[in-house]
């Protein structure tokens, strides 16, 4: 029997109608908020805190992590730099936490600090609402520290709300390129038992989630999970006129390459998902049927094993961070090491385009359904 999904009525808003739903639902002088988001060079670190801290003003308490990495360039100290200063005027009482995101041997361990940090900072106690800001935040920090603010929600009770929000803004994402660190690795907490001899002959769906310029982490990944055993992928698109866009810069992946020495990914048509890029419930809803279907299929011979690769919008991502919070799929990607500024996309800049993501994870709005 397949369970009804965790988040089948879950309630999220976008654009002026999240930016509505925070002037209102925060309003109330009993609200005491809990704000854990990211401190870096994206301008995006101080949007949330300042929608928060205008309606909240010192019924606020932030923590922001600062990922640190190797060797970073002036340029980006000093705009992370001007971050920290911006949301210090904002949040009164705020803990700004540095989090280095590789170790010693160059291992990624930025999700596994970060986590480490919050559970020795963080203090729930007359906390009403605790909200993720993910606009700054990397998605190997993002997803573990997701996961524990919802386990950390979870085990108090329903009195405490927990909210993800994110600034989406594709100009300032593209504005943004990354350097991988080279080394594959599930997420903190998101292992989903990989590696685990009970899953070797899981049949393994790799379910990549596509963004611009990123073919040499898909290669990376590709390359590392089909070492595993992987039996075939399938390609998380959003809209038709994205993807077509997609397509064109990694179309030539999903063909049928001659030499026989190089890796192939046997996609084609019929094994793209097209999501929604405006709703992240639409490609949390579409990898769960997936799933369920994939169960059905190979319950009699070693079970279906779902990995997921947030590498796209992270609006959208949050759908398979959704997925994999509530299945325990494992979670597989690149960590940066480094970013660097494009200068042709305009530079860091909050436009129009820009809308706020309000997904409410946990709480009183569930209080009735938990009851029943």
């Amino acid at each position: 029997m397949i369970n009804k999904p965790l988040w089948d009525e879950c309630i999220h808003h976008r654009g002026l109608s999240a930016e509505q739903f925070v002037e209102e639902f925060f309003a109330p002088n009993n609200r005491k908020v809990m704000l854990v988001g990211g401190a870096g060079f994206d301008t995006r670190s101080h949007f949330v805190a300042e929608s928060i801290a205008a309606v909240c003003g010192d019924r606020v308490t932030g923590i922001f992590i600062r990922e640190e990495r190797p060797n970073p360039s002036k340029t980006l100290i000093e705009l992370a730099e001007k971050n920290v200063a911006a949301i210090e005027k904002l949040v009164e009482n705020i803990t700004i936490l540095p989090v280095d995101v590789f170790g010693s041997d160059g291992a990624p361990v930025g999700g596994r600090r970060a986590t480490k940090e919050l559970s020795e900072n963080m203090d729930l106690n007359g906390i009403t609402d605790l909200i993720l800001d993910c606009s700054a935040l990397s998605v190997g920090l993002m997803f573990p520290i997701a996961r524990y603010c919802h386990e950390a929600a979870k085990n108090i009770g329903k009195e405490v709300n927990f909210h993800i929000f994110v600034l989406d803004d594709p100009s300032t994402d593209s504005a943004i390129q990354s350097t991988s660190c080279g080394k594959v690795a599930p997420l903190h907490t998101f292992g989903g038992k990989l590696n685990l001899d009970s899953r070797t002959d899981a049949a393994k769906l790799w379910l990549p989630q596509l963004g611009a310029g990123r073919r040499e982490v898909l290669n990376l990944i590709f390359q590392d999970i089909s070492a595993c055993g992987m039996s075939n992928s399938t390609v998380s698109l959003s809209n038709p006129r994205t993807g077509d866009k997609l397509m064109e810069e990694y179309g030539d992946l999903f063909e049928t390459i001659t030499d026989p020495m190089t890796p192939t990914w046997h996609v084609d048509s019929r094994d793209l998902v097209y999501a929604h890029e405006k709703n992240p419930l639409d490609l949390y809803r579409s990898v769960l049927i997936i799933d369920d279907a994939r169960t059905r299929v190979f319950s009699e011979t070693g079970g279906s094993q779902l990995i997921l690769s947030p590498l796209g919008s992270k609006a959208v991502a949050l759908g398979l961070l959704m997925a994999a919070l509530e299945r325990s799929f494992a979670v597989v990607s690149v960590e940066s090491i480094d970013y660097h500024i494009d200068p042709n996309a305009g530079g860091l800049t909050q436009n129009k385009a820009a809308e706020l993501v309000h997904i409410w994870m946990h709480g009183q709005a569930y209080q009735q359904e938990a009851d029943e």
